[in-house]
């Protein structure tokens, strides 16, 4: 069961709306209701918040924390580099080459590594996609991971030019593009 649905169930069984939890961790009451429908996912401060208003606790497994540390990330706008990324203790480090708006997927030059994960979500099939547990499967990812998916993917859209490479990897990309994108 998704983080996000215990907490959502734990404050029904509370007996406290959204608007209620919302007002006891700081929060816009939209906040808690997009954190329980999983259309956000929050930052450690914020989910440590409500967990504890809520009587829950959480722990981070090494595991998981672990496939961040030395991450390194180029990421493109086809074969322009646009940004470098590298992952240390949890925080993400990044070195733009551009300001271009449209070329830019990072907006901060630090981060964690859960907000990290955000925005590499964003480069993914949504969560509760029809057809999630096939694609996961296709690409045989146990489970919904973000970087585990952009790994694999590049976090290829079909509607931009936007991908990541990452190390030991020397692609360009027309490696990784769509057919109907190749030679735009």
């Amino acid at each position: 069961m998704q983080l996000t649905k215990e907490i959502a169930e734990k404050r029904k069984r509370l007996k406290i709306s959204q608007r209620e939890l919302a007002e006891r961790c700081g929060l816009p009451q939209s906040t808690v209701g997009r954190i329980e429908a999983g259309i956000v996912t929050p930052s450690l401060p914020v989910l440590q918040k409500i967990v504890s208003v809520l009587g829950m606790q959480i722990a981070l497994q090494n595991q998981s924390a672990d496939k961040w540390e030395g991450l390194e990330m180029l990421c493109f706008w086809d074969d322009e580099l646009v940004a470098y990324l590298t992952v240390k203790n949890n925080k993400a480090k990044i070195q733009r080459f551009t300001e271009h708006p449209v070329k830019q997927i990072f907006r901060d030059d630090e981060m964690d590594v859960f907000k990290l994960a955000t925005i590499l979500e964003t480069r993914c099939w949504q969560r509760d996609c029809r057809n999630i547990d096939n694609y996961l499967k296709k690409l045989e990812i146990p489970y919904y991971d973000p970087l585990a998916i952009v790994r694999k993917t590049h976090g290829v859209s079909y509607n931009d030019f936007l991908w990541f490479r990452f190390n030991g990897e020397n692609l360009r990309w027309k490696d990784v593009a769509p057919k109907r994108l190749r030679n735009v």
